[in-house]
């Protein structure tokens, strides 16, 4: 699979589990530890438009239903990762400047593993594509150093998983997640 290809099975993974949640369990606590649910949320929803800016784009305006704003993020962001220089171009981000090829990648895991976070608290199944998690484990090994581990960083450190769980969970655990 190809970095476009896995970024678009990201957002469908992601959108798969948000479909089912429901108002009520948007102030549920989920497992990254900042966010509730609602959070978990913003947070994909802003940081695909997120994508769309430091692309030079204006997003367009969100609705206020979650799934319809996720897909129109989502869209947006996809777009601008397919473009003929959207893996080439530079991206200025928080922690340095990064090629789309390195930032779609940070991306697909963020949409892999904060799908898994909203599933873990609202009590779904965590047993996410199998073969977007084995594309990601990879990558997420490559791209998360020490300086993205640990207090007061997006990722704590590796947690235990017993070998018969779920890719989704392994991966959940080597980015810091309690899956038990």
């Amino acid at each position: 699979m190809d970095d476009v290809e896995a970024h678009q099975r990201g957002q469908e993974v992601f959108a798969a589990v948000l479909v089912t949640v429901t108002p009520s369990q948007l102030a549920l606590p989920s497992p990254c530890a900042d966010w509730d649910v609602r959070g978990v949320i913003d947070h994909v929803i802003g940081g695909n438009q997120l994508v769309q800016k430091r692309a030079g784009r204006t997003p367009p305006a969100l609705p206020e239903d979650l799934v319809a704003a996720h897909a129109l993020s989502a869209r947006g962001a996809q777009e601008t990762f397919a473009a003929p220089d959207g893996l080439t171009r530079m991206f200025e981000l928080p922690f340095g400047t990064v090629s789309g090829a390195r930032f779609i990648g940070f991306r697909t895991i963020d949409l892999l593993i904060h799908a898994w976070d909203i599933a873990k608290a609202t009590a779904q199944s965590t047993d996410l594509d199998h073969d977007l998690c084995d594309y990601a484990r990879p990558a997420a090994e490559e791209r998360m150093g020490p300086n993205f581990r640990g207090e007061g960083r997006p990722f704590g450190p590796e947690q235990p998983c017993p070998p018969d769980c779920f890719p989704a969970d392994q991966l959940a655990a080597y980015l810091g997640r309690a899956v038990s």
